[in-house]
């Protein structure tokens, strides 16, 4: 700048002074990373960029490149805890930094490539919102993180800021992850990211789904590790003596799930629905008479068929379930079942729901071989898929969707937090360099000031000294010239009186001594009040800079409390900010949520509308079948009553199929009735939690200038106990110096010369020494 404007005067050619950009010890710019590394595919993508998978051209080595497109060179310091952790953990389980570049305003972070399947070698990784300590017993306040697995004290920071968490809350997401590897997904996964919060922070600490089905090492584990109270959360170290961990002697299962999982898989879908289609009429026939133990396995098939997709369910139930099926399909009933006085009892609601939910439901089987120790091993799994598996499969997609876009909030927070944070401390290191210049300033002002007075006061001194020795040899030459001249005349007159004569010396020199006396001891007090005014005035001027001192350090107490409020209150208007766009953003995806679900509903309802005529007409059909049968069986009339009933028979299924239509949609308005008061509720709920957390927000933010308040009253008065004895021993210092001062002119005049009008014994005053001075 100083060289274009330099160059703007002397009207030389303008001078393109490029802005020097910030380097980074790990980051290599202007070099393509495209000629270096070769995209092999893409290995899956998260918040903030895309992972690929890319081999090195010279060295064939593999590596994980994340590539996170930026907007501007600030947004690079956000990635740069990640790039210096790896860089610096070099450690087995860790995963390593093989190179870093910034080129075409896209960070390229290549990491080490960790190959599929391999459990047996578990390694850290995604350092993204991590941050590094100065200190080891450093604790952090900032709200950023996975909501399932935040720890219950990372999920009260959202609101308070003043109970900060350490490293145990990675024992926390520990204890969430072996919940996810053991039941695929982490707890309270199918619940939106933001209700997630509330669930950790009120609900007690989650468990294992199912139990019996692990062992009680492992359950002891994930107690120890989900506890609620990160005091009494072990640490790292004493989970490592854990039986769970330190009884493993062996790492066959784990080689075991990595040949399952490389496994070649061989899948066979079974369709049940043209089944189901085809056997409409007969199964129709035989529910009513179906016993016990056929009605249950139909409805352990239904109760199957409407878990969620993916759910892990055991070969042998399923099995069971279809052989079972087929029994209840194959028995026959008496040709009168189901008949009574020529009507048929109506199906009931169960059969209803069970034939509608037959038609949209598959039997997947996966059949995997694979060898362990030179011993072949094949594994057979089956499980009950339907329509409903694209739909979870949808919310599942969803729910990624809304957890990335939190994170991304998170990392604006974060980043916000981070500058208001930074913007802060410069006030504050603005105000301390400030307050210590004013009183350097004031400092040297005095200091100034006391060595001119000194100065000054040296230099009147020693012109009162050389105008006294000036004065007192002028007087003397003058008196002795005086006595000169009357010995002489009295020498003329007394020639002969030599007693006379000397008695007259004595006067003369008696006289002489005693006006030097005079004069020597007004000089002395005129000095002695010179000093005694000099010291008066320099304790003035010391007193007066300690009253400046202690005016701008009260001063200082009072700015640097109305500084930390006005922080105080910066940083909680930025997380009320930041919470009311979090709670736009909620109340959003709860409105997406709630439409999704409405949408979901109207989709399943307009299907089952669509499916009841079809229904009805082939039960009409077997219905008056099995009615005519019967007629022609047990027919007691003639044809014109048969024909009759048949009409009547025909009537009361017109009616009876009206019922169930009107049925349908009485039930489907109550659905959508139950629905919309769900969505209402959540809606509700969500406002609710929201608030408290406002509420709770107010409360805290009140709670700490509260405390600030009374923090800076105790200061003050502290201060103000302190200065009473500063003041007090300013005092007794200045007073002390006084006392000295006078005992020293004391002594001066007591120590007078004998006899002054001797030569060269002229008496000189030295000026009083303060100690202060020197």
């Amino acid at each position: 700048m100083a060289l274009a404007r330099f160059s703007k005067i002397l009207r030389l050619p303008s001078l393109d002074i490029k802005k020097r950009v910030k380097q980074y010890e790990h980051v290599h710019r202007d070099i393509n990373p495209n000629d270096i590394w070769e995209i092999v595919g893409e290995l899956g993508d998260g918040a903030f960029g895309k992972v690929y998978k890319a081999r090195n051209k010279e060295t064939d080595a593999l590596a994980a490149a994340k590539v996170i497109e930026t907007k501007c060179e600030e947004e690079l310091e956000d990635y740069m805890v990640e790039i210096d952790i790896l860089a610096k953990c070099d450690h087995r389980y860790i995963v390593k930094l093989l190179d870093a570049f910034y080129h075409d305003n896209k960070l390229w972070i290549m990491i080490e490539f960790c190959p599929g399947g391999a459990v047996d070698a578990t390694m850290l990784a995604d350092f993204g919102v991590s941050a590094k300590n100065t200190k080891t017993l450093q604790r952090r306040d900032s709200f950023i993180g996975t909501p399932y697995w935040m720890a219950p004290e990372v999920v009260m920071c959202e609101t308070m800021k003043d109970a900060p968490y350490d490293y145990k809350a990675d024992i926390w997401s520990l204890g969430i992850t072996l919940i996810e590897l053991a039941q695929i997904e982490p707890p309270h996964h199918e619940l939106n990211p933001m209700r997630v919060l509330l669930k950790i922070a009120k609900s007690e600490p989650p468990t294992l789904d199912q139990p019996h089905k692990w062992s009680q090492e492992f359950k002891d584990f994930l107690k120890k590790a989900l506890d609620k109270n990160p005091e009494s959360r072990p640490t790292a170290a004493q989970l490592l003596e854990h039986p769970f961990v330190s009884s493993v002697k062996s790492n066959r299962p784990l080689r075991e799930l990595v040949a399952e999982a490389k496994a070649e898989v061989m899948e066979e879908i079974e369709d049940n629905r043209e089944e189901a289609e085809e056997d409409d009429a007969t199964e129709l026939t035989v529910v009513p008479n179906l016993d016990p133990f056929s009605f249950q396995s139909i409805q352990m098939l239904f109760f199957v068929s409407k878990r969620r997709a993916g759910s892990p369910m055991s070969s042998s139930i399923i099995l069971e379930s279809e052989k079972s099926e087929s029994e209840a399909s194959t028995k026959t009933s008496n040709s009168d079942s189901g008949i009574e006085d020529g009507k048929i009892t109506p199906t009931s609601v169960e059969e209803k729901v069970f034939f509608e939910s037959a038609d949209s439901f598959k039997t997947l089987k996966r059949t995997r071989k694979f060898v362990i120790d030179g011993v072949e091993v094949s594994v057979t799994t089956s499980k009950i898929i339907g329509d409903d598996e694209k739909k979870d499969e949808e919310m599942r997609f969803l729910r990624r969707q809304e957890l990335r876009e939190l994170r991304l909030l998170q990392k604006e927070e974060h980043r916000a937090q981070a500058t208001l944070n930074a913007k802060l401390e410069v006030q504050r290191e603005q105000m301390q360099r400030r307050f210590d210049q004013e009183m350097n300033s004031k400092k040297k002002h005095y200091d100034i000031e006391l060595e001119n007075l000194e100065k000054h006061q040296k230099q009147t001194i020693e012109r009162m000294e050389t105008d006294h020795a000036v004065k007192l040899k002028d007087e003397t030459k003058r008196i002795r010239a005086e006595q000169e001249r009357d010995l002489h005349k009295f020498q003329d007159q007394m020639k002969h009186k030599k007693k006379e004569e000397e008695n007259f010396l004595s006067d003369q020199k008696n006289y002489l001594d005693t006006t030097l006396k005079r004069i020597i001891s007004d000089n002395k007090r005129e000095i002695s009040e010179t000093e005694r005014n000099c010291l008066n005035k320099k304790q003035h001027l010391i007193r007066e800079r300690e009253a400046t001192i202690w005016d701008m350090e009260e001063k200082n107490l009072h700015e640097r409390h109305q500084l930390m409020k006005q922080q105080l209150k910066d940083q909680y208007f930025l997380q009320r900010h930041q919470l009311l766009k979090k709670h736009e953003k909620e109340q959003e995806q709860m409105q997406c949520y709630n439409q999704r679900m409405i949408e979901i509903l109207k989709a399943r309802q307009q299907q089952e509308k669509a499916r009841l005529p079809k229904i009805q007409r082939s039960e009409a059909k077997t219905r008056m079948a099995m009615f005519k049968k019967s007629l022609r069986i047990n027919s007691t009339g003639s044809a014109s009553e048969d024909r009759e009933k048949i009409k009547q028979f025909s009537q009361q299924e017109d009616k009876r199929q009206k019922a169930e239509r009107l049925h349908q949609q009485q039930k489907h308005e109550n659905q959508m009735r139950e629905m919309t008061g769900q969505c209402d509720s959540n809606i509700r709920e969500l406002q609710q939690l929201q608030n408290e957390k406002c509420h709770l927000l107010i409360e805290n933010e009140t709670q700490r200038l509260k405390m600030l308040d009374e923090q800076h009253n105790h200061q003050l008065r502290d201060w103000r106990d302190h200065l009473k004895p500063r003041k007090k021993a300013l005092e007794e210092e200045l007073n002390q110096k006084k006392r000295e001062q006078e005992v020293f002119f004391k002594m001066s005049e007591n120590s007078a010369c004998p006899n002054p009008s001797s030569p060269n014994k002229l008496s000189k005053f030295l000026p009083y020494a303060d100690s202060s001075t020197t």
